[in-house]
């Protein structure tokens, strides 16, 4: 398993530590896969409660002022919303069936496959969500919250957005 520092996109990156020049940011920027596609439509092979999730988040990410995904985290994303809708649905028939059950072949009381079913769901839902962003680590380790702040306090930006308001 590799180590170290998990690299961090140019575009949410907080530069006030790390004091890198333009040309170095530009050339960084340049090299980097960036944006988010306007299409990032659901895989047809997801399900309802899946494709339910998956506009959910990428309604959340166009909120966004970084572009953190793209086409290539298809995939992954539909994964994540995949295990959610899984999760979903587990937890429904948990709730519905006893906590522990007789087996119908050894007789002993064995506990819900749906606790085994939740397990698994939980830990791919959290390993997809820091990837993408979705978990307050991803989000601090991506510097999503950062940048959003630095943008939010540029003067011209503001000026320029009250000047087009008043037209």
């Amino acid at each position: 398993m590799a180590s170290g520092r998990k690299p961090q996109l140019t575009v949410v990156k907080d530069n006030a530590r790390d004091r890198h020049t333009k040309a170095e940011l530009n050339a960084r920027r340049e090299g980097e896969v960036c944006g988010a596609t306007s299409k990032l439509t659901p895989p047809r092979e997801l399900s309802k409660a899946a494709k339910k999730e998956w506009r959910r988040v990428v309604k959340l990410y166009r909120q966004l002022d970084a572009e953190v995904i793209n086409d290539l985290d298809v995939n992954l994303l539909a994964a994540y919303c995949e295990n959610v809708a899984i999760f979903k649905e587990a937890e429904t028939r948990y709730q519905e069936e006893p906590l522990t059950q007789r087996d119908a072949e050894s007789g002993k009381w064995i506990e819900s496959p749906y606790l085994k079913i939740l397990d698994n769901a939980a830990k791919n839902i959290m390993k997809a969500a820091e990837q993408l962003c979705l978990s307050p680590v991803g989000r601090a380790r991506m510097g999503v919250l950062a940048a959003k702040k630095q943008r939010a306090e540029d003067p011209m930006e503001q000026y320029l957005k009250r000047r087009q308001e008043s037209r």
